[in-house]
């Protein structure tokens, strides 16, 4: 399926669809070349974080920030509904493996397998733990909101739509309210989830693409790997190369401990 009918498999009327084709394929490209970002068309890059790196240089252009402003965000929507597409396209046969589940059986034997012996003497005062975690969920209905909206309600690694599985998913640790932004959150679906934050699954914070553990022995979930992740159409909201790389460095170093006792 190319870019056109892609689009018009979404619902965009026919004139919008090919307004954004020839966008992309007229000034985007014309003004990306001017810039020395590319020497060819830009429908003719099929490869998803080349066209981010581009789609992130171009938006910030002379010709782009002024054309797109008078044009009431059309450049702006032609690239991202290009993104959408390659996203689309470069996911699909991983994806479509992965989309439903959730497959809690595996996630349990992992949590089981990795869990500490319970010591009561390193446990917090009951009460201590269970006002923590009220403060905690406060404003977690809005955060998953604002997720649920920044990722069009899709898990941001399997593509899941299936809302009550969906959660709303720290890319670094909850430590307190100012950690509930949508840099530093990632829509996932409920196993995905529990699997990031045992740092068995992370993202690469350049290439934007998921890895998973070699713990991780079900195929359904290392079919996952490599998977680019679905962003946010508003860069605004793409979750913070700091926080990712953070998250990133704590599971392979788990991992490399889980290898080394091995």
């Amino acid at each position: 399926m190319d870019f056109i009918e892609w689009m018009k498999s979404t619902g965009l009327s026919e004139k919008s669809a090919n307004s954004y084709q020839g966008a992309i394929r007229g000034r985007l490209t014309n003004w990306a070349r001017t810039h020395g970002l590319t020497t060819n068309s830009i429908a003719e890059i099929p490869n998803l974080p080349e066209f981010l790196a581009l789609s992130e240089k171009l938006r910030q252009a002379p010709e782009f920030l002024d054309r797109n402003k008078t044009g009431n965000g059309m450049y702006a929507a032609a690239l991202s509904n290009y993104q959408k597409y390659l996203q689309a396209v470069d996911a699909l046969p991983k994806r479509k493996q992965a989309e439903y589940g959730p497959h809690r059986q595996q996630v349990a034997k992992i949590e089981s397998a990795l869990s500490e012996p319970f010591d009561p003497k390193s446990q917090e005062d009951a009460r201590e733990r269970v006002l923590r975690e009220i403060v905690q969920r406060r404003g977690q209905h809005k955060f998953r909101k604002s997720l649920i909206a920044a990722y069009g309600g899709h898990c941001a690694i399997t593509g899941c739509s299936v809302a009550p599985l969906l959660e709303a998913a720290h890319i670094t640790p909850y430590l307190g309210p100012e950690t509930n932004a949508v840099t530093n959150g990632l829509l996932l679906r409920a196993d995905i989830h529990t699997l990031w934050d045992l740092g068995l699954i992370a993202v690469d914070p350049k290439a934007h693409t998921v890895w998973v553990s070699a713990e991780i022995t079900d195929s359904t979930y290392q079919a996952l790997t490599g998977v680019p992740l679905m962003l946010p159409l508003d860069l605004a909201q793409w979750p913070s190369t700091a926080v990712l790389e953070q998250q990133w460095n704590l599971a392979h170093a788990k991992f490399a401990v889980a290898g080394s006792k091995g």
